[in-house]
């Protein structure tokens, strides 16, 4: 409780200690006109010193009103009254949904587009996509619906290089991942993503691109000029690392060093640390370190936490599936002696009810309890006391010994032909051995098989029966209370041999056809101070 109340006390201290601190760097954060200034020599001398990788007048690729269309992204959007099911660059659904384009403008070529993808007219001219309009009202450009379209051969590297133009900006980057590099400046303008051509086409001052820098070049305000310098990212990058900032495009309500028109100019981490004061850094240092300070006692303590949990569901686990079974052989025999309770004297009589009345008490509390037992501290979910067995085949036959009485010949014992020494914890041994044993007769099919193999350093147990298994894998069916549909248990036998498995160090597997189990225990040469019972 006292470690909990002073993670309290420092998470709150540092949530003071945090806005603190960014009140001060606050305060650094704000441009000066020194810092305007120099950002405007930084500007200048980048240019001055980097070479752009194109120069790209706009108005000589698209010279008219109808062809800047073809730059910006809304035309790409489907006109008003278009059907959205039809496929225009396919033969199929011929002039359907034409009449409530028959009132719009160059509904002719619109007319002309659906005879030629239907086969009314083999081919059209090249002056069909060079003048306008340029864009079908399904939002895709006449070119590229050609393209698709594939008539007459239209999609061949040849034809559309001579047309590239005609396409709108945003088909390119499709284009040319079918017929390769576009080359010049289509080239760079497919790699202009949706924004960036909408402030293009809006006449943008400075464009920031994932690949490139635009920066507009100006003109006197008579002439109506959109050209572009294009310079590579990775060239802006290289000039800036040596300087005190970096660039990135402004967010509309994100905080801004200096607003730069649509971009925002940010400090680097280390320069905001030279020009904090030494006091604030030795103060940001120190809340890091008491951050990870308290991260880690944090950790330690869920994880400690989980721990001892854990060990108290196990103990919890092995308990109520342990006293069952001699709870239960107990209330056989009271059942029994119920029958003869008529000739009991009084005095046996009196025992006799006491003794049903703690039975049936100790049955209750094994099946109701849901208190998690007091557990020792360690590491070990379970104590190992290994010990060294002198014939490996005497105590493997002990065990099955109960279910050979009792199933006969339904149960085969194949032990090795050579006995073995072998160091391992007896108890804990039973109880993987006895549970797989006797799940193999309750849930299985007899006959049952139990087959012992020595490997180096290790024995390997399978016990095999004929019965089909409703399970999908071993990490179901070994899940707290996972019960089959004709099981009567506690659901926890198998989870108790999983984890018991797992504390000793060894292996359990599971395959169908037949049911087999495989548990492979290492042997364990006991160290000093590890022999607990």
């Amino acid at each position: 409780m006292k470690l909990y109340l002073v993670l309290i006390f420092t998470a709150i201290s540092m949530a003071f200690a945090t806005g603190y601190v960014s009140l001060l760097l606050k305060g650094t954060y704000t441009s000066t006109p020194e810092d305007e200034e120099q950002i405007t020599r930084l500007k200048l001398n980048f240019q001055k010193s980097v070479a752009p990788k194109s120069i790209i007048n706009f108005n000589s690729l698209y010279y008219s009103p109808e062809q800047f269309q073809l730059i910006d992204p809304i035309y790409t959007l489907p006109e008003p009254g278009s059907d959205k099911s039809v496929q225009y660059f396919s033969s199929r659904g011929c002039f359907t949904g034409l009449k409530s384009l028959l009132s719009r403008m160059n509904f002719e070529k619109v007319w002309v587009w659906e005879e030629y993808r239907c086969g009314k007219i083999d081919r059209l001219n090249d002056s069909f996509f060079r003048e306008a309009p340029y864009m079908h009202p399904s939002g895709k450009s006449y070119a590229y619906l050609a393209y698709l379209l594939n008539k007459n051969n239209k999609n061949n590297r040849e034809w559309v290089l001579r047309n590239l133009q005609y396409f709108h900006v945003t088909e390119l980057s499709i284009i040319s991942r079918s017929i390769g590099d576009l080359g010049g400046k289509f080239a760079l303008l497919a790699k202009l993503d949706t924004d960036s051509l909408r402030k293009v086409s809006r006449g943008r001052g400075t464009i920031l691109t994932e690949d490139f820098l635009l920066a507009r070049i100006t003109y006197p305000s008579f002439f109506s000029i959109l050209e572009y310098r294009f310079y590579a990212r990775d060239d802006l990058e290289s000039f800036l690392k040596d300087s005190p900032y970096f660039l990135h495009n402004h967010r509309f309500g994100r905080s801004c060093f200096y607003q730069d028109g649509q971009l925002c100019w940010e400090y680097r981490v280390g320069h905001i640390l030279t020009i904090a004061n030494k006091g604030t850094i030795i103060f940001l240092f120190g809340l890091v370190l008491i951050c990870v300070i308290v991260v880690r006692l944090l950790i330690i303590r869920l994880k400690n936490q989980k721990h001892e949990d854990e060990k108290r569901r196990l103990a919890l686990r092995i308990l109520g599936h342990e006293f069952r079974t001699p709870i239960t052989s107990m209330l056989l025999l009271m059942e029994k002696l119920n029958k003869k309770y008529d000739t009991m004297d009084d005095e046996v009589q009196e025992t006799f009810l006491r003794m049903s009345s703690e039975v049936y008490r100790l049955q209750r509390l094994t099946e109701t309890s849901r208190h998690y037992l007091k557990a020792n501290k360690g590491k070990k979910l379970i104590h190992i006391n290994c010990e060294e067995i002198g014939s490996m085949n005497d105590f493997i036959y002990e065990i099955a010994l109960p279910f050979i009485d009792e199933h006969g010949d339904d149960l085969t014992l194949n032990l090795p032909l050579e006995d073995r020494s072998f160091n391992v914890d007896s108890y804990w041994t039973q109880i993987v051995l006895k549970n797989l044993i006797g799940n193999a007769f309750f849930h299985g099919k007899a006959p049952v098989e139990v087959r012992v193999e020595y490997l180096k350093d290790a024995v390997e147990v399978c016990v095999i029966d004929n019965g089909e298994c409703q399970f999908h894998s071993f990490a179901e069916m070994s899940e707290e209370f996972a019960k089959g549909n004709k099981s009567s248990g506690t659901g926890l036998g198998l989870n108790i041999v999983k984890q018991v498995v797992k504390e000793m160090g060894g292996d359990i597997s599971f395959s169908p056809n037949p049911t087999t189990f495989r548990v492979v225990l290492k042997k364990r040469r006991p160290t000093k101070g590890e022999s607990l019972s």
